[in-house]
Parts: C-alpha cells; sequence; structure tokens
C-alpha cells in the first residue's frame, strides 16, 4: 500500500507531467497543424541540426566523462576531478551558453588574448566563430557542461559497480589501468547511467537555453524555433507550435531508440576490442592527449565565467582591449537590486529547495527498505527529464490556466518543483538507503521510539546529503528558463528569464549583466552547502558521507 507522503509526493510531480502529455495530445494532434509545420521554411534542416548537435555532443561527453573517470580512479585524483567538475555542475546552461558566446565570438575573450601581437589582429576577423551553421559552437557548449554531469553521475554508479575487484584483475592479466578500466568497468557503469545519459541526449536535442546564443541562426535549431512559435503573439503560429511540439516529442523519442540501437552495435565493437589481446602498457600518449582535451574545455569554461564577469560592467570594450575601459558598476543594481528580478530568483529558489525536502525526505524514509517501489518511484519522477520540456510544458500551462493560477508565483513554483523533486530524490534516497538499519537497532535497544530514533541518528545522519540536496535543489530552480516562462505566462521575470531575452535580443552587456547572478547564486549555494559540512562534520570523522 503506498503510503500518503509518497502519494503527495507522485502527485506534484507526475500528475502535472501526465496532465501536461495529455494536453499537449489534445490540443496538438491536429492534421492542418502539422500539416504548416511540415510546409515550413528550412523545417527539415532545423530538425536535422537539432538531431545532429544533440547526439553528436552527448556522444563526446559520454567518451570524455568515461575517460575522466578512468584517469581518475586509477591515477588517485578522484577528488581532484570532482573539485574541477563542480562549478561547471553548478551553472546554469544559460550562463554557460552566454559565457561561451564571449569567449568564442570573433571580437571575444580567447581572440582578445592573443591580439594583436600574436594573431595580428586590430580588428574582429570575419569569422563563424559563434552560432555557426555546423552548429559547433552549441556542440562545445553542450560537451563542456554535460561532461561535467556525467562525471558526477560515473562518480555515483561507481558504488554500485566492483571496480577495484576488476582492475586486480585486469592488472594480473597484464592490461594497463587505462584499457583494464575501459573493458573491465565501462560496460557495468554504462548499464547504471543509462537514465541520465538519455536525459542528456533528451535536452541536448531539444535544449532552447543553449541554443539561444549558441545555436545556428539560419535555420535555427527546431527547438528554438518552437520557442519562437510559442512565444508569437499571433494564436495561430502558437497552435502550429502545440502540433510541433508532438514533433520533438518523436524526434526524441526516435533518437532515444536509434542510439539504443547503436549501443548494441557499440557491445559488439567493444568486446572485439576487448577480446584483441592489446595490453595498452604504455598509456603515456593517451592519457597525455585526453588530459589535455579535458583541461582545455575546463579553461574554455573558465574563461567563459571571466568574460560575463567582465562583460556585465557598463563601460567600453574596444577591441583588442582584453579588459574593459571602465569598471564603474552602475549597470549592476538592474540584475542584482532587490525586489527585482534578483530578489524574485532567490525567493522562487529557496522556496523550490525547501519544498523538495519537505516532499522527499518522508517519502525516501517510507521506502528506503522497498527498493522496487523505490525504483518505480525514482522512475516516474525522472520521467519529466526524459521528455523534451515543450512537449509538455503547454500542457502543464493549460492546467494551471484551468485551476486558475497561471502566472502566479504558486504556478512557477510548482513549475520548478517538478524539475527539482529528481535530483533530490537522487541525492537523498541512495543516502538513507545506504544507512545501516544497526544503528537503528541499537537506538531501539536503549529504548528509543520511532521519532527519537529518526531524529536523534537518521536525521544527522542525512544531514550532509540534505544540505547538499537544497543546493542542488536551489540551483536547479535558479537555471529553470522555460518552465518559467509558460508557468508565469511572461509575469514572473527571474534572472534565467532575463538573461534568455537579452540573449536572444543580441544585447550581450545585458546578457551578461543578468548572467552573472545566474552563475554567481549556484555557486554561491554549493559553497554554502560545503561551508556548512565542513563546519558541522569536522569533529565527525567517523560519520558516513
Amino acid at each position: 500500500m503506498m503510503r500518503p507522503s509518497v502519494i503527495v509526493l507522485l502527485a506534484v510531480s507526475a500528475l502535472p507531467t501526465a496532465a501536461g502529455l495529455v494536453a499537449a495530445l489534445w490540443f496538438g494532434l491536429d492534421l492542418a497543424s502539422f500539416k504548416r509545420v511540415l510546409a515550413a521554411p528550412g523545417i527539415g534542416l532545423s530538425v536535422a541540426s537539432s538531431i545532429w548537435t544533440g547526439v553528436i555532443a552527448t556522444g563526446i561527453s559520454l567518451l570524455l566523462a568515461h575517460v575522466a573517470v578512468a584517469m581518475a580512479a586509477t591515477g588517485n585524483w578522484r577528488r581532484q576531478l570532482n573539485g574541477l567538475v563542480l562549478p561547471f555542475l553548478t551553472l546554469p546552461h544559460l550562463a554557460v551558453g552566454i559565457g561561451l558566446a564571449l569567449v568564442l565570438a570573433p571580437s571575444g575573450l580567447l581572440l582578445r588574448l592573443v591580439s594583436p601581437y600574436i594573431s595580428g589582429f586590430t580588428q574582429p576577423p570575419d569569422w563563424f566563430t559563434v552560432q555557426d551553421p555546423y552548429g559547433m559552437s552549441l556542440i562545445a557548449g553542450l560537451v563542456i557542461k554535460e561532461t561535467a554531469f556525467l562525471v558526477l553521475v560515473l562518480f555515483a554508479a561507481l558504488a554500485q559497480v566492483p571496480a577495484d575487484r576488476l582492475m586486480l584483475q585486469t592488472r594480473s592479466l597484464g592490461y594497463g589501468p587505462l584499457k583494464g578500466w575501459l573493458i573491465a568497468v565501462v560496460p557495468l557503469l554504462q548499464q547504471q547511467i543509462r537514465l541520465p545519459l538519455a536525459a542528456v541526449l533528451v535536452f541536448g536535442i531539444s535544449n532552447v537555453e543553449m541554443a539561444i546564443p549558441l545555436g545556428p541562426g539560419l535555420p535555427p535549431t527546431f527547438s528554438v524555433v518552437l520557442w519562437q512559435w510559442f512565444t508569437d503573439p499571433d494564436p495561430g503560429i502558437n497552435v502550429q507550435a502545440y502540433s510541433g511540439s508532438l514533433l520533438l516529442l518523436a524526434v526524441a523519442a526516435l533518437s532515444l531508440f536509434g542510439a539504443a540501437q547503436f549501443s548494441r552495435v557499440g557491445q559488439v565493437l567493444w568486446r572485439l576490442a576487448a577480446e584483441s589481446g592489446s595490453r595498452w602498457g604504455s598509456e603515456r600518449a593517451a592519457r597525455g592527449s585526453a588530459g589535455a582535451l579535458l583541461i582545455a574545455l575546463w579553461c574554455v569554461g573558465v574563461l567563459g565565467f571571466l568574460a560575463i564577469l567582465l562583460r556585465s560592467f557598463p563601460g567600453a570594450w574596444p577591441f583588442p582591449d582584453v579588459l574593459p575601459s571602465g569598471f564603474a558598476l552602475s549597470g549592476w543594481p538592474a540584475a542584482f537590486q532587490f525586489g527585482g528580478t534578483a530578489s524574485t530568483t532567490l525567493l522562487l529558489a529557496a522556496l523550490t529547495a525547501l519544498a523538495c525536502v519537505a516532499l522527499v525526505l518522508p517519502a525516501v524514509e517510507r521506502l528506503h527498505q522497498d527498493i522496487p517501489s523505490r525504483r518505480r518511484v525514482g522512475v516516474l519522477l525522472f520521467l519529466p527529464l526524459l521528455l523534451p520540456q515543450m512537449t509538455f510544458l503547454f500542457g502543464v500551462q493549460v492546467v494551471l490556466s484551468a485551476l486558475r493560477i497561471e502566472g502566479t508565483l504558486v504556478a512557477v513554483l510548482w513549475a520548478h518543483l517538478i524539475f527539482a523533486l529528481p535530483y533530490a530524490w537522487g541525492m537523498l534516497a541512495p543516502a538513507r538507503a545506504s544507512i545501516d538499519p544497526r544503528y537503528r537497532d541499537v537506538a531501539r535497544t536503549l529504548g528509543a521510539g520511532r521519532w527519537r530514533v529518526w531524529s536523534g541518528v537518521t536525521a544527522p545522519l542525512l544531514l550532509r546529503s540534505t544540505v547538499l540536496a537544497l543546493a542542488l535543489a536551489f540551483s536547479v530552480s535558479v537555471a529553470l528558463y522555460l518552465p518559467t516562462l509558460f508557468a508565469g505566462a511572461g509575469r514572473i521575470t527571474t534572472a534565467a528569464t532575463e538573461a534568455a531575452a537579452a540573449a536572444g535580443s543580441g544585447t550581450l552587456h545585458a546578457a551578461s549583466t543578468h548572467a552573472l547572478p545566474l552563475a554567481l547564486l549556484p555557486l554561491a549555494a554549493f559553497a554554502t552547502a560545503y561551508a556548512i559540512n565542513a563546519r558541522v562534520f569536522r569533529k565527525r570523522r567517523g560519520v558516513p558521507a
């Protein structure tokens, strides 16, 4: 029998998702609208561009993540790798996209660093380095962001894989550490990360946040086309967008199916490589090349954040100067003033984080011993991440409108919870399941009741994960653009909506000004979480992480 806490949790997340899909099907299954979608100029190239950028970025990110984890695990620098990727995990996609555009543009920071003395340029060259027709800048942005996510997912999956034992076996057979890891550990890790990998692929195909500043311009990716249709004031264009969102869902589903079939071929090729007999005794060249590529990506990401910081100042910044001519703060209050977008962003993120933990903690407490139910609830919570956002967010908007709460803070908070709850569940459910039940048994033998056991034993052991779950849900809320746009009906503005609007209009200074709090707030949340944990647990070395 399902507990009330679990029912409430699923009602908040799964019900609006299902209702959104039903509403999207109801309004979008219109033959005339489908014909208009297919007849739109450049629609075939837009769809192909979405598939190309999403699939290629996912493949590169997966390969780099596996190589990074293999090098870190076999080289004993796992903690350092976690520290390097954490900032990029916390940065919203939109902030990464705006930063990368400021770095890679012909007048961007990267070319300024070598001009005019090395490059010889005194004027920006006529290069297509951003919003190029092949989507290479969009692929680069997705790779930087998603590699960091997949690295942390792989590290989490390592707890379910006997990696140490497998590595001892491969070394006894004469394999080098890197190839031993790739042939023995990677296949098992791959089975553990299928859902997160599917979410990465779907997001890569359907994302708007990165496609606005980095994606191709003529024509844009299909997700950007849909975004333009949904925000068009013409109701006829809106109806066309409803059908287009179903086409995007079909494209994502076919891409997932194709990826599943390709993985079967990959398993055969992987087995042939494992059985080839090559031991890779010397791995210096492979490790050096992979390490150089990962460091280059990290440096570009750091330059992106630095470019946002520099471009947010209102002073002139002529090419090829590396620094702006002035550092006046007169442009910053628009993004940081209380009562404006910053306070709305903070309020929504704080409420989302608190609501997530309040909903998830009772549910994981009820299901920590019921493994099948816990997995089913996790899949249902994860479902919104496996769907293109625009497909069901339109339906969610219809539901919110029927409830007469569209455009309110409550509606936006509910929409944010749909996307933040899976991350909070992924943080807290494994942490609760890993607590040794003998702690509870000892407390019971000492006469403690159920509430005393939870407050005195379970809660302290969960404190570290709870604080990190709060920071993670806070960061997810700050980054959400489309859920805020749909549920807020344009009346609720956050740093994400303002930055996206500025980036879409090509106003780089305004985009950077709003992208700065978008980048700083998640970093501040995680810094606070780690500071709290370091303070609380500095004398509790024996408490499990």
